[in-house]
């Protein structure tokens, strides 16, 4: 008598920024899917990003579980969800979505101190550079690029994404006949 498979595999959505909230249910999703006992979990992605430290965050958390995760870039994945997208083993993009990487933006500063803006401008420099140390580790995007990041948005394109090593491919998402997906 033959036994059905244990599901090994989960399909996740993802579509928002890289904030507490949002950071939050991904990383549940993933705890969860970890907690059962699955080793993959297919990712359907599209963030415009949010604050550096919540991606960072879930960018180390994302290497540190045991599980084997692919991602789709099924939109656009920019800013820090760029980071975000690095953690993957696998990492995929449709043909028509995009890429953006830029200089880390400060909220206004008015009614600042000059030492205020001071420390505001350190800690911007900061998660820029901690933003550089991942883009490095984790793709081959080559330095004048990154270095124009610093100043200015830079778009990257599917082919380019291929390139610069932020993917493997090329690649639609596709669920697979009988699989459930949840969105996050």
């Amino acid at each position: 008598m033959m036994m059905d498979a244990e599901p090994v595999s989960a399909w996740l959505g993802f579509t928002g920024m890289i904030e507490p909230g949002g950071v939050g249910r991904i990383a549940a999703a993933l705890n969860a899917a970890a907690n059962s006992g699955l080793t993959q979990v297919t990712l359907a992605f599209s963030s415009n990003g949010g604050y550096v430290a919540d991606g960072v965050y879930l960018y180390n958390h994302i290497r540190a579980l045991p599980l084997r995760v692919a991602i789709y870039n099924t939109g656009s994945v920019s800013s820090i969800a760029v980071a975000v997208f690095l953690a993957a083993a696998e990492r995929y993009t449709s043909r028509h979505a995009m890429f953006m990487i830029h200089p880390t933006t400060m909220s206004s500063t008015d009614g600042l101190t000059a030492r205020r803006l001071q420390s505001t401008l350190d800690a911007a420099l900061a998660d820029d550079h901690r933003t550089d140390e991942i883009l490095r580790e984790r793709s081959a995007i080559p330095a004048e690029i990154l270095a124009v990041r610093r100043h200015s948005e830079v778009h990257i394109a599917p082919d380019d994404a291929v390139r610069f090593g932020l993917v493997q491919a090329v690649r639609e998402f596709l669920l697979p006949q009988g699989q459930q997906i949840v969105q996050i």
